[in-house]
C-alpha cells in the first residue's frame, strides 16, 4: 500500500510542506519551551502557538472526518479504513482516499497519530523540509522529504497534547501538481477534517 510504503521511507530517513478555500498562513515564531531545540548550530525551531482547543483523536474514525460535500470538493471518489504497519506510527488508523481532478489522479492519506505532536517535524532533526503554518486557527506543520519537489506534501495539525492529525497528498499523475499545489491540497483536506472533528467533540 502506498501509504505504508511512503511512511516506511519517511520513517527510515526521519528516525536516523496552503488551502484552496482556507489557505494556511505562516506563523510568527515566539519563545516557548514546547518546541525542542534544533540540532547542530542551526537556527532554533519555531515555537508552536497554543491551539484554540483540544481535539483528542482517540476513538475517531478517520474516514468519517469528511462530509460528502467535502469529498466532492476535493474530488475524492473512494475511501477505505486501514491501519499503519510501519514502525514510525505502527497501529495508527488512517483513511486512504483516491481521487481525480481532470486528468490528474491522486491520493490522500489521513492518519490519526496519538504518539507524538507536530514539534518533531519542526525540530530540524528530521530529514524533511518543514514550515510552521496555521490550518483553521490551529498550528500545523507542512513538510516533505528533504530535497524533493514532486513526491508529496504532508500537513500535520496540532490537535491535542502529543497528538496530530496528519494529511498526506500524493499525486499519481506525473508532473500534474507543483509542490505548492500539493501543499494547498493537503492543507485544504486537513482543514475539512478539522471542521468535522470539532463537531464530534
Amino acid at each position: 500500500m502506498r501509504k505504508a510504503a511512503a511512511l516506511a521511507v519517511l520513517a527510515g530517513l526521519l528516525l536516523a510542506g496552503c488551502t484552496e478555500k482556507d489557505p494556511g498562513q505562516a506563523v510568527q515564531a515566539s519563545s516557548s519551551s514546547d518546541a525542542p531545540a534544533a540540532s547542530g548550530g542551526g537556527q532554533p525551531p519555531p515555537s508552536i502557538p497554543p491551539r484554540p482547543k483540544n481535539l483528542p483523536l482517540n476513538s475517531v474514525d478517520p474516514c468519517k472526518l469528511f462530509a460528502k460535500a467535502q469529498l466532492d470538493q476535493i474530488k475524492v471518489n473512494r475511501q477505505r479504513n486501514l491501519v499503519e504497519t510501519s514502525e514510525a506510527f505502527k497501529g495508527a488508523p488512517y483513511c486512504a482516499m483516491d481521487g481525480q481532478d481532470g486528468k490528474g489522479f491522486f491520493s490522500y492519506n489521513v492518519s490519526l497519530i496519538t504518539t507524538e505532536g507536530i514539534a518533531p517535524w519542526l525540530s530540524g532533526k528530521r530529514n524533511v523540509d518543514a514550515k510552521l503554518v496555521s490550518v483553521g486557527g490551529f498550528p500545523a506543520a507542512d513538510y516533505k522529504l528533504l530535497g524533493t519537489t514532486t513526491f508529496n506534501c504532508n500537513t500535520s495539525v496540532d490537535v491535542a497534547d502529543g497528538q496530530q492529525l496528519m494529511v498526506e497528498f500524493q499525486p499519481d499523475t506525473r508532473n500534474a501538481y507543483t509542490q505548492d499545489q500539493m501543499c494547498q491540497r493537503s492543507e485544504q483536506a486537513a482543514g475539512f477534517a478539522l471542521q468535522t472533528l470539532q463537531t464530534l467533540k
